[in-house]
């Protein structure tokens, strides 16, 4: 399980933490990875730059 906090701003222009929770399970589900978690699974190279661009990663 992997547990974050992301702040937003409410209504009222407050700053408020939401946490945020996902695991194995849902990765596997949101990349339509359609396998076993018990198996490697090969992910192709455009699939993977093209995720750590939008969580912002800007590294070679």
């Amino acid at each position: 399980m992997i547990c974050s906090a992301v702040r937003k701003k409410d209504e009222n222009g407050k700053d408020i933490d939401l946490e945020i929770k996902f695991n194995v399970g849902d990765h596997r589900r949101m990349l339509e990875l359609g396998d076993s978690g018990d198996e490697p699974t090969i992910i192709p190279e455009r699939l993977c730059k093209g995720l750590w661009c939008r969580v912002g990663f800007m590294g070679t």
